[in-house]
C-alpha cells in the first residue's frame, strides 16, 4: 500500500463512518478483523507518550501480542446455561483457525500447570508464548492487516487508518518478519488516527463486541440471546473476582471502599477504576474494591482529579504488593501500560469541561488537566 495517496486522515469529518464501515462489514468471514481493530485502539491508549499523545507507529509484534490477549478468555471451553456441556466456540467459517488453533493450544498446555492468566503463562512457558505469538503475527500481517481498509467485496484498499509496505496475498515467513526489527514491521498511524481511536472507544467497543458475539453465536450454533457468551468472551460487567484477589485488595484498602473510605461491610465489588468500556485493561493497577453503593454511583464515569491522585499513588507506592496479589490470584499485572491508557484518555477528553466523578452523588465539570496533573507522581 506504499504510494498511495493519504487523503483521509484521522482528522478528518469521515473517519468515524469509515470506522463503521469497517465494523459492519458484511463480508466477514472471521472475527479477525475486528480483533485487530481492538487491539489498535488499546495499544493507542497503552502505548501513548508522556502527555497521552498515541504513538506515530504501532509493530506487528506488538498487536500480535494485544490480539493474544483479546482472544485468550474465548479460547476457553463456553458453557452452556443449564447444560453441562462445554463449547469449543469458533470464530472462522474455516475448519482451522491459526491464531485461535495455537492459542487453544497453549492455554490447555498452562491450565495443566495450574496457571489460567496469559500474564503468568507467558512468563513461566516463555518459549511456548513467543512461538504462539509469532503464528498470530504471521497470521495478522498476511491476512487483517492489508485487508482491514478495504471496502465491501473489492480488495482494493482505501486507507484513513494506517499505512503499511504491503498488499493482500504477501506471504510473510519469520525471517521478513525479524528482519524489520525485533518487534516486526511498522504500522505507520495517519496523522490524527491514534488520537481518534483513543477518543472514540465508548463508541467502538460496545459495537464491536456485538457484531463480534452475534458472529461468534451463528459460527458456534449458539442462540445469540445467551448473553452468558458475551461475557465469556468479553467480560462481564461485574466479573465474579476470585476470594483471594478480593482478600488482598481489602488487606491493601485496611477493609475500606476505596472511594469513600468507610468500612467495607456486607456486598462488595472490584471496580475498574479506568472503565472498561474506555479500555479493557483488567490488569490489578485498574482494578479497586469499593462498596455496592460507591461503585454503581461511579457506573462507567471516569473519576476526578483528586481520586486519579489516590489512585496513582496507590499503585506506585504498593506497586510490589499488588504484583504479589495478581501472581496469587492468576490476573494480569501492568502499571506502565496501566497509567499509559490513563494518560490518554484523560488527555483526550474535551477541554472546557468534562463531567468527572468525585464521589457519591458528585459529579461535576472539570477541566480533565487536573486529572492529568495528578499523575505527576507517578513520572
Amino acid at each position: 500500500m506504499a504510494g498511495h495517496d493519504e487523503t483521509t486522515t484521522g482528522s478528518d469529518a469521515g473517519f468515524a463512518e469509515r470506522l463503521l464501515e469497517v465494523i459492519d462489514s458484511g463480508r466477514r468471514t472471521a472475527t479477525y478483523k475486528l480483533a485487530l481493530l481492538l487491539a489498535l485502539v488499546d495499544l493507542c491508549a497503552r502505548l501513548s507518550d508522556r502527555e497521552g499523545r498515541a504513538p506515530s507507529e504501532l509493530h506487528t509484534r506488538d498487536i500480535a501480542e494485544q490480539v493474544a490477549e483479546l482472544y485468550w478468555p474465548q479460547v476457553a471451553p463456553f458453557r452452556l446455561h443449564g447444560s453441562p456441556e462445554a463449547l469449543d466456540l469458533r470464530q472462522i467459517s474455516n475448519k482451522r483457525s491459526t491464531i485461535i488453533d495455537a492459542l487453544r493450544s497453549f492455554r490447555l498446555e498452562s491450565e495443566t500447570s495450574g496457571v489460567t492468566s496469559l500474564w503468568l503463562a507467558r512468563q513461566r512457558f516463555h518459549a511456548s508464548f513467543e512461538a504462539v505469538i509469532t503464528r498470530i503475527e504471521r497470521t495478522l500481517a498476511e491476512q487483517p492487516l492489508p485487508r482491514l481498509q478495504t471496502v465491501g467485496s473489492s480488495e482494493t484498499v482505501f486507507p484513513f487508518l494506517y499505512d503499511i509496505d504491503w498488499g493482500p496475498n504477501e506471504s510473510f515467513p519469520v525471517t521478513r518478519l525479524r528482519g524489520s526489527g525485533p518487534r516486526g514491521p511498522a504500522i505507520r498511524l495517519f496523522p490524527g488516527a491514534g488520537d481518534e481511536l483513543v477518543r472514540l472507544p465508548p463508541l467502538i467497543r460496545p459495537l464491536v463486541e456485538l457484531h463480534w458475539t452475534r458472529m461468534v453465536a451463528q459460527l458456534s450454533n449458539v442462540a445469540t440471546v445467551e448473553e452468558a457468551l458475551r461475557h465469556h468472551l468479553f467480560g462481564s460487567p461485574r466479573i465474579p473476582f476470585s476470594k483471594m484477589l478480593r482478600d488482598g485488595l481489602a488487606d491493601l484498602q485496611a477493609g475500606s471502599c476505596f472511594y469513600c473510605g468507610q468500612r467495607l461491610v456486607g456486598a462488595t465489588e472490584v471496580d475498574h477504576f479506568i472503565p472498561r468500556v474506555r479500555c479493557g485493561i483488567d490488569a490489578i493497577e485498574n482494578l479497586v474494591l469499593a462498596d455496592r453503593p460507591c461503585n454503581g454511583d461511579k457506573s462507567d464515569l471516569l473519576a476526578g482529579p483528586s481520586l486519579v491522585s489516590m489512585w496513582v499513588r496507590r499503585n506506585v507506592e504498593s506497586s510490589g504488593t499488588l504484583s504479589m496479589i495478581a501472581e496469587m490470584s492468576s490476573v494480569d499485572s501492568d502499571l506502565t501500560g496501566t497509567l499509559a491508557v490513563a494518560r490518554s484518555i484523560y488527555g483526550h477528553l474535551p477541554q472546557g469541561g468534562t463531567p468527572l466523578w468525585q464521589g457519591r452523588k458528585q459529579v461535576l465539570t472539570l477541566e480533565p488537566g487536573l486529572a492529568l496533573e495528578a499523575m505527576a507522581f507517578a513520572s
